[in-house]
């Protein structure tokens, strides 16, 4: 759960609690977990790892970041291609929501160790193209399909083994 203190009528980020961004901008959160629910817990399972790239947009016609996940044992079998599921924030959020609240890695590590999830790449993208574009407006959301068709997906693919083929 995303909070803030008001301190003489100025929103202000709690300094004894973790930053994340969410609501637009940089707010304090807490964690409230609900007992006997562990799915998003790190467990004796082999880890992948997400892993920040850089990317040069032509869209925003500036360096971007995403966030990336690869399954346990992505680099020591060089040759296996994986599937790609492209993951998105909510709104006021950025690329760092999956992976810093939601737990991103750490349930998709227990799905594959569980058989629920075939191993596979996550990416995860900054939405928050629309700078100049009217928030999210059907101009930002058109911008996003852009940056997510021409900059995101060739990149990904380039840089990473990926079934890029979907009847693969």
């Amino acid at each position: 759960h995303y909070y803030y203190l008001e301190i003489d009528g100025c929103s202000v980020a709690d300094p004894s609690s973790e930053l994340f961004y969410g609501c637009g901008r940089m707010s304090s959160g807490i964690e409230i977990p609900e007992e006997g629910v562990d799915y998003y817990l790190p467990q004796h399972v082999p880890h992948g790892e997400i892993r920040t790239q850089m990317y040069y947009s032509d869209i925003t016609q500036a360096w971007r970041k995403c966030l990336v996940y690869t399954p346990a044992g992505y680099d020591e079998n060089n040759t296996q291609k994986y599937p790609v599921l492209y993951l998105q924030h909510g709104s006021g959020e950025d690329e760092t929501g999956w992976s810093n609240k939601g737990k991103a890695d750490n349930i998709l590590d227990n799905l594959i160790a569980q058989s629920k999830a075939l191993p596979m790449i996550v990416v995860i993208a900054n939405g928050n193209v629309s700078s100049g574009r009217g928030g999210y407006s059907n101009e930002a959301m058109a911008a996003f399909k852009q940056e997510m068709t021409q900059n995101i997906v060739p990149f990904i693919d380039k840089n990473y083994r990926t079934l890029a083929d979907v009847k693969n």
